[in-house]
């Protein structure tokens, strides 16, 4: 028998970014939850933010790379990525969050990732 050659394949950033922008989605209460809350505007965000997130945690993009991909300006960027993901559940409860000017996108998009994470080490993710 020969031995099979396997070599490793790159990651579908695609893929995992959509999986973030969807666990943003369910954190926030659902699609339904979103019109609700009239915050069907922050989807753009939410799926710029998802690829961020994903090429900056998961495959150490520098914000500038990053910011060249999206289209926007490397300032942009970083302030998405510092996102503070406390002062986004303080916005997701109804309340004002402790840090004004807040990335609402990129703190939901750090925490569906963390979600996710927790989700994969625990053998609890849903495909």
């Amino acid at each position: 028998m020969t031995p099979i050659e396997v070599t490793p394949q790159p990651p579908d950033i695609d893929q995992r970014a959509l999986r973030v922008f969807l666990k943003a989605i369910e954190l926030v209460g659902g699609p339904r939850q979103l019109v609700e809350l009239r915050r069907l505007t922050w989807l753009p965000s939410l799926m710029e933010a998802a690829y961020a997130v994903v090429l900056a945690e998961e495959h150490h993009w520098p914000a500038e790379e990053i910011a060249r991909f999206l289209g926007v300006s490397s300032a942009a960027a970083r302030h998405l990525l510092r996102a503070p993901e406390a002062a986004v559940l303080e916005r997701l409860r109804g309340e004002e969050p402790s840090e004004h000017n807040v990335h609402i996108a990129g703190g939901l998009a750090k925490l569906a990732l963390e979600a996710l994470q927790r989700e994969e080490e625990s053998g609890t993710h849903q495909s």
